[in-house]
């Protein structure tokens, strides 16, 4: 289930991160309150970065797995897809983040 998390679940949470955070920005300018927009960023940035402790996690257990028949070959490979496309995703977000510490939601 972890794995599906991380391999499904982190890419879309980077496009509901900028979906959200664009949203919020008309209603954090009318009130001067932009740590909301942040607040949205760290939210889905946590998450991300949770679904891929726990795909890397699930990598880890396949790597000491006994047995290294094909079904955990198989499940060690994609377990660790999965982390690669989570982590891609946090990136992804962390790198989202940037402009809005650097440019003023309220320019106009």
């Amino acid at each position: 289930m972890r794995i599906w998390v991380a391999l499904i679940v982190a890419p879309l949470l980077a496009l509901a991160d900028q979906t959200v955070a664009f949203a919020l920005v008309h209603s954090a300018c009318a009130h001067q309150a932009t740590w909301v927009v942040h607040l949205s960023h760290v939210v889905f940035l946590t998450i991300a970065a949770t679904a891929a402790a726990g795909a890397w996690l699930q990598w880890r257990e396949t790597a000491i797995a006994p047995d290294t028949g094909e079904a955990t070959v198989q499940f060690h490979f994609l377990a660790g897809v999965a982390t690669m496309v989570a982590v891609l995703s946090a990136v992804a977000i962390m790198a989202m983040w940037i402009p809005t510490w650097m440019i003023s939601s309220c320019i106009a």
